[in-house]
């Protein structure tokens, strides 16, 4: 299987002929099933290529926005 990178930067693989996020696909086997409606995938070094389990948390898309939103902001 072979990984490309997406134009937002995210680590992709294409599957039944989808592209597909590697970081999506690994958080899906921790959690044991699909990320819930309104959730997104974090990573929390905020390295899109660290696919870990470890470093990955589904979170409330509103939560995750406001992460990112409090980031770009310098706090």
């Amino acid at each position: 299987m072979g990984f490309v990178k997406n134009k937002s930067g995210y680590k992709v693989f294409k599957e039944s002929g989808k592209f597909k996020s590697v970081h999506k696909r690994v958080i899906e086997k921790k959690m044991g099933g699909k990320v819930w409606k309104g959730f997104e995938v974090h990573h929390k070094d905020g390295d899109k290529s660290n696919n870990r389990p470890s470093n990955l948390v589904a979170i409330k898309k509103t939560t995750h926005r406001r992460i990112h939103r409090i980031k770009l902001k310098g706090w």
